[in-house]
C-alpha cells in the first residue's frame, strides 16, 4: 500500500480485521469493536477491506414496567445482545441466588445491505454516492461504506 489506509476504514493485517482509528507515520492502529482489542503495525501490511452499508435490527421481546429509562433498557438491552455478558450475568444472579430472568430474553439479529444510494460513516452522516464507490465523510473526514448494487 502506497499511502495509509483513510481513518475508518477497514484493514486486514494478517487474520486481525479492524477499523483504522489511529495512523501516525508509518504505522496505523487497527481496531476490532466486536472484540475490543487493536494492533498497530505498519502501513504498507495493512490491507483494505471491502465495506458496505449494512443496517442491522436487533429484536427482543420484554416486559417493561412503566417509567423504565431509556438508559436502563440500553444498558439491559447490551446485556441480552452480548452472549458473553448474558452468561456472566446469569452466572451472578444464580450464585446470589437470584433468579436469572432478567439474562433469558432471546435478542433476534437481521444484517442488510442496503442499495439506497448512500453511503454510510460511524459519524452517523449519509453521503449521496453510487453502489460499491467508497467516499470520505463531508462531516468528519473518515472514509463511509458505500451502499451494494440494489438487487436485480
Amino acid at each position: 500500500m502506497d499511502a495509509p489506509p483513510p481513518p475508518g476504514s477497514w484493514a486486514r493485517a494478517g487474520d486481525f480485521v479492524g477499523l483504522v482509528a489511529s495512523v501516525d507515520g508509518d504505522q496505523v492502529t487497527l481496531f476490532d469493536p466486536g472484540a475490543r482489542r487493536q494492533q498497530q503495525v505498519p502501513f504498507a501490511r495493512a490491507q483494505l477491506v471491502p465495506a458496505a452499508a449494512v443496517r442491522v435490527t436487533l429484536t427482543v421481546d420484554l416486559p417493561l414496567p412503566h417509567g423504565l429509562n431509556e438508559t436502563s433498557l440500553r444498558r439491559w438491552l447490551a446485556l441480552l445482545t452480548d452472549p458473553v455478558l448474558r452468561k456472566r450475568a446469569a452466572g451472578v444472579m444464580a450464585e446470589a441466588g437470584l433468579d436469572d430472568g432478567a439474562a433469558l430474553p432471546e435478542v433476534a439479529m437481521d444484517a442488510r445491505a442496503l442499495s439506497d444510494g448512500v453511503a454510510r460513516c460511524l459519524c452517523g452522516a449519509t453521503t449521496p454516492t453510487a453502489a460499491d464507490v467508497t467516499v470520505t465523510c463531508g462531516t468528519c473526514g473518515r472514509q463511509a461504506a458505500p451502499p451494494v448494487a440494489p438487487p436485480e
